[in-house]
């Protein structure tokens, strides 16, 4: 009786394990958005999640450096969109002693293959800046489509779309 208990453990232990490591050859279409494992979009999501968080938050006291640390999350062509966004807003940024801080409140997958996932993120926004030579603190509340793809450098953020 025993042994009949362990083997049937043992065989939904293995049924497990392979569905949450799905086949990896599907391909994603409307009717099936996530064709890889759970474990897998979901590591995917966390380091879109973490990614993201990380780009958005800034401050004028390290913008340069911030920006840096910023690209090396990212894909080689988003990289260069965001590092024209960034110069083109510095001085702005700096002169309104601006700093912002994300946090990650909820996150899900939306799309996921074995080389891309879209992960659907709700964001706080917390901005600190000096208007009119008066302290200013802000809170908003975002959505943020981030795709990331498979590298060997990991998972980087290919596009974020904030609403």
């Amino acid at each position: 009786m025993l042994a009949a208990a362990i083997v049937v453990l043992l065989g939904i232990g293995i049924a497990e394990i392979l569905y949450l490591n799905q086949d990896a050859t599907a391909t994603v279409s409307a009717d099936r958005p996530v064709v890889t494992g759970e474990l897998s979009h979901r590591a995917a999501v966390d380091a879109a999640a973490t990614s993201a968080v990380d780009i958005l938050s800034t401050s004028y006291e390290d913008y340069d450096e911030q920006v840096e640390q910023a690209t090396s999350k990212m894909t080689d062509s988003f990289a260069e969109e965001y590092r024209a966004t960034a110069e083109g807003i510095k001085d702005r940024f700096v002169a309104g002693k601006t700093k912002l801080q994300f946090e990650t409140v909820g996150q899900s997958v939306v799309q996921a293959s074995p080389e891309q996932v879209q992960a659907l993120l709700f964001l706080n926004q917390y901005v600190e800046k000096v208007v009119d030579g008066q302290p200013r603190t802000d809170y908003a509340q975002y959505r943020a489509l981030v795709t990331v793809v498979r590298t060997d450098h990991g998972w980087l953020v290919s596009d974020i779309e904030t609403q």
